[in-house]
């Protein structure tokens, strides 16, 4: 009777994390506090980063329930971004596909206060994922101005 009641209590609290984990409007990844020395690079859910600066950013579970917009904070100056096209596509009701490219390594130079965003063509469809996946060449731009800072 105890283990069922201590099971209860887990499965109540692992589906609350859940769904908070799936509501929100953008997920955040500190890399430093916010602040005004800090920085912001968003991105839609179907870029995955793999690291910033060398460290891990996205967990196993918020790459696979969460649907919104990411958002990395970090402390201004030189970084590198690697990341990568990833999302899945239905063929059809009891099929799908995972369509993702290889790496890429973007590299930038961030201003305290500023906000970057990863510059893609977003796909509409299953066919134009596979050509966005096969020729994966993404930008990080500056928000204020819309010019290109990653090289």
């Amino acid at each position: 009777m105890k283990n069922r009641s201590l099971i209860l209590v887990l499965m109540v609290f692992f589906g609350a994390f859940l769904m908070n984990q799936g509501c929100t409007k953008t997920q955040r990844y500190r890399m430093s506090e916010d602040g005004k020395e800090s920085a912001n690079l968003i991105y839609p859910s179907f870029i995955e980063v793999q690291s910033f600066d060398g460290k891990s950013v996205e967990g196993l579970l918020s790459g696979i329930i969460y649907e919104g917009k990411k958002e990395v904070v970090f402390s201004s100056g030189t970084h590198t971004v690697v990341l990568r096209y990833y999302d899945i596509w239905d063929i059809d009701d009891n099929d799908h596909e995972k369509v993702y490219s290889n790496l890429i390594t973007l590299r930038f130079d961030a201003e305290a206060g500023n906000r970057y965003k990863i510059d893609v063509d977003v796909p509409k469809d299953r066919q134009s994922a596979l050509k966005l996946a096969s020729h994966f060449d993404p930008t990080i731009i500056d928000e204020r101005t819309g010019n290109r800072v990653s090289y």
